[in-house]
């Protein structure tokens, strides 16, 4: 492990990196509720769920939703649990709040929770500060950051967070060869499997829309083609079947000079996790 990087899990030095690795473990720390703001696979998630990991021993475990998968009636339910409709005989079914108590919670997603619902997260959260410590519920939450646009959350939700920034991997180029070292080392644990300079000079100038898993997803597909243990530029021309980014990467065209290309190419991040399993 480098002796810059605060979290294993997490590959890189930049010094934006280092800040918000140090912002969510102290969060955690201290049990404040914290929100880990970004673009689609840059690793969000992992970082929020790296920090929790470091938590001191004696804490519950930490429920996680993906707020994707629910209309805002059905994150409501799931969130503040169902009350019997008038003459059923059911209990009453517990939400993901009250399963939490005493640990976390963690929102992937949190952006697709309506204002509505945001707003009652927010009141629901407010009636654990009197709790002692270790009975309330700490929240985690992921949001999705786009170029332009900012994160719009109920001001009584954001209020209440810390908003951790992870960098983009076009802001952290310098962990690029980092990064690809670490995947190809797992990738193919018994074979050495170097990336050439050209091809990290090229990975450098590329803007990388879909992030450390757009990057990772180009390392495996040209690590599962000949290559003679160094991969280089003109094997991304040697793959089969090359998409948006393998062209980009041929013609040395950051994302912000071919737009046209990646324009329709950037998806959600289920999408590209879909996308990059291929």
């Amino acid at each position: 492990m480098n002796g810059w990087q605060v979290i294993p899990e997490i590959i890189g030095c930049s010094a934006p990196l280092r800040v918000a690795a140090m912002q969510a473990i102290d969060a955690v720390e201290f049990g404040r509720h914290f929100v880990v703001e970004g673009e689609a696979g840059s690793g969000r998630r992992m970082l929020a769920r790296s920090a929790w990991n470091r938590r001191r021993t004696g804490t519950r475990s930490l429920f996680t939703m993906d707020c994707r998968m629910f209309p805002s009636d059905g994150a409501e339910s799931f969130l503040f649990g169902e009350h019997p409709s008038c003459g059923s005989q059911n209990t009453i079914q517990p939400g993901k709040l009250n399963l939490a108590t005493g640990g976390g919670l963690l929102l992937l997603h949190a952006e697709c929770l309506s204002l509505q619902t945001q707003a009652r997260l927010a009141h629901s959260l407010d009636q654990y500060r009197c709790c002692p410590r270790g009975e309330g519920i700490q929240l985690l939450m992921t949001c999705t950051a786009s170029r332009n646009d900012h994160l719009s959350l109920h001001p009584d939700l954001a209020g209440l967070l810390l908003h951790v920034r992870l960098p983009a991997l076009r802001e952290r180029t310098d962990d690029i060869r980092a990064i690809a070292e670490s995947f190809l080392r797992n990738a193919s644990p018994f074979e050495r499997i170097e990336c050439s300079q050209a091809l990290i000079d090229r990975f450098r100038a590329y803007d990388w829309p879909g992030n450390v898993t757009e990057l990772r997803s180009v390392l495996r597909r040209l690590a599962l083609h000949a290559h003679d243990s160094i991969l280089d530029v003109r094997h991304l021309s040697e793959l089969p079947c090359r998409d948006e980014t393998c062209f980009a990467l041929l013609r040395g065209m950051p994302y912000s000079d071919c737009s046209s290309l990646a324009g329709s190419f950037i998806p959600q991040e289920s999408a590209f996790e879909r996308w990059s399993l291929q």
